[in-house]
């Protein structure tokens, strides 16, 4: 059996439907599957239904944005349990931030002379979409602002870009802590992607994370080198975490990330998965 634990669709920045998502999985040979939208759950119980429709085993995810100390991260929470009261009611908290953004975002894009709507963006989503900046960079290149959705991140949208807004989040602490208490397993997402500060070392921010409680860290990853997966595998080692692997497949938003490899080419072999997450696999 095979799996990819790191995949979106369209209720967050996917381009598939949790339906699409979870049928090209089993078109790829994958047998088990976790879906880790931004921020929300809202794609589960469709994915799950269909996992199960297929014979695969499924994992209910999420992936959270973090920031504080010991810094700016990703957090999957993976197994956990999408109705547990607090993680729904704290996701609806954090989706009215994401809308409350995306206005700021707009307002700066309008400022520099860019015309665009909130009402545009929406109508252009995929229906239930957790709108956000790939959304927004759609109707930029629709209206022939950008000639591509790089462009459209590097100029406008990207991080320290012309109309880029903070993005509301929980603290490192807050993200494990709701994940835990939704009754998941938190993995830090891609470390391989953390920007540190210059005093920082991959090392120093997982130390730092495992204090918190993290759970594991993602350590198969679609664009990781040999060198990569090793050096976050001897973390995991030396600080006594879990593992997981994912691809971070996005879809057309992603166009260079196919679902399903996340290692050597391939997708995860599911002997190399800890048993503890295994076992909040449902199917």
């Amino acid at each position: 059996m095979t799996a990819d634990l790191h995949t979106h669709t369209t209720a967050s920045d996917g381009t598939l439907t949790p339906t699409e998502l979870v049928t090209a999985a089993h078109q790829c040979g994958l047998g088990l599957l976790a879906v880790t939208d931004h921020d929300t759950t809202a794609g589960v119980a469709e994915a799950q239904a269909a996992a199960l429709g297929y014979g695969m085993q499924f994992l209910a995810g999420v992936e959270l944005s973090a920031e504080g100390a010991p810094g700016k991260c990703h957090l999957l929470g993976l197994g956990i349990d999408p109705h547990h009261a607090p993680l729904v009611t704290t996701l609806a908290t954090l989706s009215e931030n994401r809308r409350q953004r995306n206005l700021k975002i707009i307002a700066r894009l309008n400022a520099l002379g860019v015309a665009i709507t909130l009402e545009e963006v929406i109508a252009l989503a995929p229906r239930g979409a957790n709108i956000g900046r790939p959304h927004i960079a759609a109707v930029l290149l629709a209206k022939g602002v950008v000639t591509d959705l790089r462009e459209a991140f590097t100029r406008y949208l990207a991080d320290d870009a012309a109309a880029y807004v903070e993005k509301a989040t929980l603290s490192p602490a807050e993200a494990i802590a709701l994940v835990h208490e939704a009754g998941g397993l938190c993995f830090l997402a891609h470390p391989g992607l953390l920007k540190l500060a210059a005093h920082e070392t991959h090392e120093s921010r997982v130390r730092a994370l495992a204090a918190l409680g993290l759970d594991g860290i993602e350590a198969y990853y679609s664009s990781y080198s040999p060198a990569d997966e090793a050096r976050f595998l001897r973390l995991a080692e030396k600080y006594q975490l879990l593992v997981t692997g994912g691809s971070d497949f996005h879809g057309d938003n992603k166009p260079d990330v196919p679902l399903g490899i996340v290692r050597d080419g391939k997708p995860l072999a599911r002997t190399l998965l800890p048993g503890p997450l295994l076992a909040r696999a449902v199917g």
